[in-house]
């Protein structure tokens, strides 16, 4: 008989070397060992196990490339394979990487998946294929193409990567606390001192960037690795991957969003970096998102935030929901979640819930997104406790349910501010998410009979002016060096000035945040609520508008330019809210003018910050004249 050109033909000593067909639509791991026996799956399911489906080609595509270019290649390759066998360095880093940076530190692709080979090999990682490179030395190689990168445009890679870590930990990192300093620099460290002797001689180049490269050291971690040793997940080599990943987030994360005031260089390295992140996330990302970590969703938010910078909301968007999928699929909002967990990945887990849950109600107020995280998304209450600070803690190698936490009192910590703009935030949308169920209570009541507008019922109103008392008085208890500007900024250039500034990044962040929120609030309240008129209404906006403009004005300029694309956004509305004032009143009337001569000023604010959203908001105003 004629055999089915599609159907596999057994031989009687021939062992199955790929899944079954089910096992392959399902990519699920297929434990056949010949046609006879059915596998686990197939056998729990009540199915046969068939090989019908015809086999794709295994590898990925060849690429046309240079002799040379080919040499090069495999004999980097080669290196990065072989030095897990041949070298007996052993770094302190290697141990300490992976339970804070990887999600894959235990992910065995072999043991675990059974891969479609349909799939593209530039989307996820085939076990199957044996010309893939190792993750250590597709890191390495990924290291090398990014030295080359930013060789061409005159940057040497250890002078830039710290340089962008240095700013980014001095005026982001307050409002973004998702990095592990120490961690994050030995995996540079570890990158460098593996790649050193293909340091480039640019014009921005270190001399002695070589000989200053740390060289591990075992003792410096010994406390950590003692406590980790138990419990922890294995130590492999895709940890390089995502540390490659993070560092080039974090770089990128830098050189978008600072000012050329400040990173003059970051124009011509953020597209590099950026790209370099955003591949390499690629090469691996079936597998982080099968066993995510906090460096997982603090990669995702930094890709949005750089992607909304270079003016593609939608995208950003789009990316910034990834992390917010994870964090919903870690269930990061029940503090139990974390058990067994090193303490500093804990904390930065719930550093990671936080941001996404402020970039959540952020979106959705500033740009009309849907809210996605809220207390009635999850069936169990939010239980997950705010984060206590990286930097109160005494030792880097405490381990789990031992952490020494400083005791001092009235010691100065950025981790104040961050959470002091959670509870804002934390109000502000729960007041807004009451409103929204009254008014759909109200809404569902309307009928026959019943009057188009009902009064709001006592304990509605009651549980309104109860939530608004929170939101207006939850910056109230703040620390004296976020209540002020005048904090005394030393004249030195040391770690004191640094924190300092540090604090007034946060309150210039706080109090910008605090009023724009302010202003939704009055224009979400309805009328019949307030008992006031329009014209009080009006008044009330332009009074929020003013305090605004009082907060812009003590703050250093910069502490403005740093807070980025969000800070123009929060701008921006409070001169929309002008503008209906202006629209809604003659030239001659008080309030017409008292809110065009504050728009004026705040589009003035806008151009200074280089936003393109003050030619927009320029055309507005002309328009209604």
């Amino acid at each position: 008989m004629t055999p089915n050109p599609g159907t596999v033909m057994f031989h009687p000593a021939w062992n199955v070397a790929w899944a079954c067909d089910r096992c392959r639509r399902r990519k699920a791991r297929c434990d056949t060992t010949s046609p006879r026996h059915r596998c686990s799956p197939c056998r729990q399911a009540g199915e046969a196990c068939t090989f019908d489906l015809p086999l794709a080609r295994r590898g990925p595509k060849a690429r046309k490339r240079t002799d040379a270019l080919a040499s090069a290649d495999s004999s980097t390759l080669s290196i990065g394979a072989d030095h897990e066998r041949t070298t007996g360095f052993t770094s302190p880093r290697a141990n300490l990487l992976p339970d804070l940076l990887s999600p894959v530190a235990s992910w065995d692709p072999a043991a675990n998946l059974s891969l479609d080979h349909a799939l593209s090999p530039q989307t996820v990682r085939s076990a199957a294929s044996g010309t893939r490179p190792s993750a250590t030395a597709n890191a390495l190689q990924r290291w090398r193409e990014l030295s080359r990168s930013l060789a061409l445009s005159n940057f040497d890679v250890e002078w830039i990567i710290s340089r962008c870590l240095d700013l980014f930990f001095q005026y982001l990192y307050p409002l973004t606390p998702l990095i592990h300093e120490p961690s994050l620099r030995n995996g540079v460290a570890y990158f460098i001192s593996r790649t050193s002797s293909t340091i480039g001689q640019s014009p921005h180049a270190n001399p002695d960037a070589a000989s200053a490269a740390p060289v591990p050291s075992s003792d410096s971690w010994s406390a950590f690795l003692q406590a980790s040793h138990a419990g922890s997940r294995s130590v492999q080599d895709p940890w390089l991957e995502p540390t490659f990943t993070l560092i080039t987030a974090v770089c990128a994360e830098a050189a978008f969003l600072l000012p050329n005031d400040l990173f003059p260089e970051g124009d011509a390295v953020s597209e590099i970096f950026l790209k370099a992140s955003r591949n390499c996330l690629n090469s691996y990302i079936e597998a982080d998102l099968e066993t995510p970590n906090a460096s997982s969703i603090a990669i995702r938010y930094f890709h949005s935030n750089c992607i909304h910078a270079a003016g593609k909301p939608k995208y950003s968007w789009h990316i910034f929901g990834e992390a917010t999928r994870l964090a919903q699929v870690m269930q990061l909002h029940e503090e139990s979640s974390l058990e067994g967990l090193l303490p500093i990945e804990a904390e930065l887990r719930r550093r990671a819930f936080w941001i996404v849950y402020m970039g959540d109600k952020s979106a959705a107020i500033l740009n009309n997104r849907p809210i996605t995280i809220h207390r009635f998304s999850f069936e169990s209450p939010i239980t997950i406790a705010y984060p206590s600070g990286l930097e109160d803690e005494a030792s880097v190698g405490s381990s789990p349910g031992n952490e020494a936490v400083s005791t001092e009192t009235g010691r100065k910590s950025i981790i104040s501010g961050f959470n002091a703009n959670l509870r804002l935030w934390q109000a502000a949308s729960d007041l807004l998410l009451e409103m929204r169920v009254i008014q759909d209570a109200q809404r569902a009541a309307v009928g026959p009979g019943n009057p188009a507008n009902p009064p709001m019922p006592i304990d509605h109103r009651q549980r309104l002016d109860d939530l608004y008392v929170q939101f207006i008085t939850c910056l109230d208890d703040l620390p004296p060096y976020l209540q002020s500007y005048n904090v005394g900024v030393p004249a030195d250039s040391g770690p004191e000035k640094v924190r300092t500034n540090q604090f007034i990044i946060q309150r210039a962040n706080l109090q910008v945040s605090f009023h724009c929120l302010r202003m939704v609030i009055a224009q979400k309240f309805d009328m019949s609520y307030l008992d006031t008129s329009v014209e009080q209404a009006s008044l009330r906006k332009t009074e929020i508008a003013r305090d605004m403009l009082k907060v812009m004005h003590e703050a250093p300029f910069w502490s403005l330019q740093v807070n980025g694309e969000p800070y123009v956004e929060k701008i921006r509305l409070i001169g929309a809210s002008l503008l209906a004032i202006i629209h809604r009143y003659s030239g001659s009337h008080p309030l017409a003018a008292r809110a065009r001569s504050d728009f004026l000023v705040l589009l003035d604010i806008l151009t200074r910050l280089d936003s393109k959203a003050s030619d927009a908001l320029r055309g507005d105003l002309n328009s209604s004249f």
